[in-house]
């Protein structure tokens, strides 16, 4: 199995309640996943988007939540214009914005794997961020004495 995959991987077998299944059909769905994943020849990134969007672990992008993102743009550039941050948001604005327009018939094979070669740097990189983010929120607040 790829690495760095097998406790989240295992979660379709073993965690039935959040799946809301038997164990027999959680063990089904975690077969025909892998099966799917190597007959596409997929990235580990998309077996772990995979993985957390059946365990309904993704984030739901909603109009709210595009509304924080715009003003925590806004807040970056009020606070500092030369700060480079807010490109961040600006290009993950524009990628919700295409999740809307575009239509199935927009993408042909060619656009895929195209978008694909550079969906798996971007996914390295928001799993890196998140990684960080994780380990700054573990860390015990030391009070002096």
């Amino acid at each position: 199995m790829l690495p760095l995959l097998p406790a989240l991987f295992s979660k379709l077998s073993e965690d039935v309640q959040r799946l809301d299944c038997t164990l027999a059909q959680a063990r089904s769905t975690r077969r025909e996943v892998l099966q799917a994943h190597l007959w596409m020849r997929g990235s580990q990134n998309q077996l772990r988007a995979r993985v957390k969007e059946i365990l309904g672990e993704t984030i739901k992008v909603s109009s709210e939540g595009m509304a924080q993102a715009v003003a925590k743009v806004d807040e970056l550039l009020e606070i500092d214009p030369a700060d480079q941050r807010h490109f961040f948001y600006e290009e993950m604005k524009r990628l919700f914005y295409a999740m809307r327009e575009v239509e199935p018939e927009d993408l042909d094979d060619e656009v895929i794997e195209r978008f694909m070669a550079v969906a798996d740097d971007m996914s390295n990189v928001l799993h890196s961020i998140d990684l960080k983010r994780r380990q700054r929120e573990a860390k015990p607040l030391k009070f002096p004495l």
